[in-house]
């Protein structure tokens, strides 16, 4: 279980550290109600995550049971596709990025996550979890690693409970240090954050699909082993 772990907690970091996403969760712990709010983005997030690795790694399973090799090319090709993509989408993003002293583009949840009902945040966890260009390819090549793997039922089940862990990090640990240490105390430190977050929005961002783009794509060079 642990060899196949390795290989896809890159996606699952890339997950934990989209820049949008932990903007998100900022802005909701320092609303009004921050715990109770963060529950709800963080149920969200988790549901949302659970299901869609969950559905991925298990179809593909079944496919691998009946057509291994098949399965096996399939997953690599998968990952050689999304490796493409994260590297045209850095170039993409490079080439948006603000000019010299020009303020970066504040993203459209941003102004209104604070207004937001429970249910409201719930559906704004999921859609920070999957609905962007970057979170569900890499959903769909980790589910499909893990799928593919041949790991048996409990195995296959830890490693896309460890993948939802690790890519949940930058959700629940700011959750948990703000219920543990109060709103009060938390408000000057996700101020801080939010801010540094804002301002290198798109350099995380390429640099992140940079670094994705070459793991990815080493991982689908298996396709011509």
């Amino acid at each position: 279980m642990w060899p196949v772990v390795g290989a896809v907690l890159p996606q699952a970091m890339a997950i934990a550290l989209s820049p949008v996403p932990m903007v998100c969760v900022v802005l909701v712990l320092m609303s009004g109600r921050p715990v109770r709010a963060g529950l709800c983005f963080a149920g969200g997030w988790l549901g949302a995550l659970t299901i869609a690795i969950g559905l991925v790694a298990w179809l593909t399973d079944a496919v691998a049971d009946d057509h291994e090799e098949a399965a096996r090319d399939g997953t690599a090709l998968l990952q050689l596709a999304v490796g493409i993509l994260f590297g045209a989408l850095a170039v993409r993003y490079w080439r948006k990025r603000p000019a010299p002293g020009a303020p970066p583009p504040r993203p459209a949840i941003v102004d209104r996550i604070a207004t937001l009902s429970a249910p409201g945040l719930v559906v704004t966890g999921a859609a920070a979890a999957l609905a962007n260009l970057k979170n569900l390819p890499l959903v769909l090549s980790a589910g499909s690693y893990i799928g593919g793997s041949g790991l048996g039922p409990a195995p296959l089940i830890g490693a896309a409970a460890v993948f939802v862990s690790a890519a949940s990090l930058t959700v629940l640990v700011p959750l948990l240090a703000v219920a543990i240490s109060g709103p009060e105390k938390s408000a000057r430190s996700l101020k801080i954050l939010e801010t540094w977050l804002l301002t290198n929005l798109n350099t995380i961002t390429v640099v992140l699909l940079l670094v994705l783009a070459t793991v990815v794509i080493g991982n689908g060079l298996d396709l011509f082993g």
